[in-house]
């Protein structure tokens, strides 16, 4: 009994302070008002108590950062290393609290390297380089050791030997893009290389477009002419799914009968596109006619008669033969 009125009493008091912080006297209330607004309370612990409030944050002390798929491994090889320079410095930027020094970031490199580039990672490591907790010096110099050194000069000579071929226009702009980043044109210089490199056929539609004004409405253009000429195939390709023979089949007529083969049902001549063709028209596979099917064919019935006659009549002999002239 006397722990169940100890423990009422403390909610008694608990209850008590928590009105008095809540209403106040005039002079906490004009006090209150004067002071700068917080975003926490704490209430008084009354003698004796075993409970407190403990003050809840208004709002996250860090925000939650997005899962990413780390690139592939770096080797060494030329070609790849703009590319995985640029995905780390995604991360990075993506990632700034896992990430938040120089020595990390330059960590993240090196947990990432493989063949020749991770040999040269390991003597730094060894040897507690300064450039583990510098991360712009560390990129210089392994930009400096498989990056490329004159990315202008690169980009000149594959500009002007760059050609769309039977690519898609999206792919050859994405090429595009990337090689001028690296020179120093001006917009009409770059939408002169790119039309240069187009095919003719899109050539020739981009007449009916006006003349851009920058890469990305040369690009645009180039794209809509090529998606025309996409669909303009497919439908070729459909209509002439769909077409007959431009072999026509061989006309009959009961008057004029084409010799074949009588012994045999369907002609020897026929391909099997002529053959495919009559049976999916309903038309007589020996003389093309729509009229019947070839086992009520009269042409080959002619003609199977005709050759009958002419095997068994024997040739006579002229009535003359036996007369001598005088």
């Amino acid at each position: 009994m006397e722990a169940m009125h100890q423990l009422q009493l403390e909610n008694d008091n608990l209850r008590e302070s928590l009105r008095k912080l809540q209403v106040g006297t005039p002079m906490e209330l004009e006090e209150k008002n004067n002071s700068p607004p917080t975003s926490t309370n704490v209430l008084p612990i009354e003698p004796g108590s075993s409970s407190m409030l403990s003050p809840t944050p208004s709002h996250p002390t860090t925000s939650l950062e997005p899962n990413i798929s780390l690139p592939d491994k770096f080797d060494g090889t030329r070609k790849h290393f703009r590319g995985f320079i640029n995905q780390i410095k995604l991360i990075i930027q993506l990632q700034p609290q896992r990430y938040a020094d120089d020595f990390r970031q330059v960590g993240l490199i090196g947990t990432l390297l493989s063949g020749a580039a991770q040999a040269w990672f390991a003597p730094l490591v060894e040897t507690s380089s300064p450039l583990l907790h510098n991360f712009p010096a560390f990129l210089a110099e392994f930009e400096a050791t498989f990056g490329d050194t004159d990315r202008r000069r690169t980009a000149i000579t594959k500009l002007y030997s760059l050609h769309q071929g039977m690519r898609p226009v999206s792919v050859y702009a994405s090429e595009f893009r990337q090689l001028a980043c690296d020179v120093q044109w001006d917009g009409q210089a770059l939408c002169d290389h790119f039309r240069r490199g187009l095919r003719s056929e899109i050539k020739n539609l981009l007449l009916n477009f006006p003349e851009p004004t920058s890469l990305s409405q040369a690009i645009t253009q180039a794209v809509s002419c090529d998606n025309r000429l996409f669909e303009l195939r497919q439908e070729e390709r459909a209509t002439s799914r769909w077409k007959p023979s431009s072999r026509s089949p061989p006309s009959s007529s009961y008057d004029d009968p084409v010799p074949m083969e009588i012994d045999r049902a369907r002609a020897p001549s026929l391909t099997e596109a002529e053959r495919r063709y009559r049976r999916s028209n309903g038309l007589c596979l020996y003389c093309g006619a729509s009229t019947h099917l070839i086992r009520f064919c009269p042409v080959k019935n002619n003609q199977r008669q005709y050759s009958t006659n002419n095997t068994t009549r024997r040739p006579q002999q002229p009535e003359n033969d036996g007369v001598q002239l005088q």
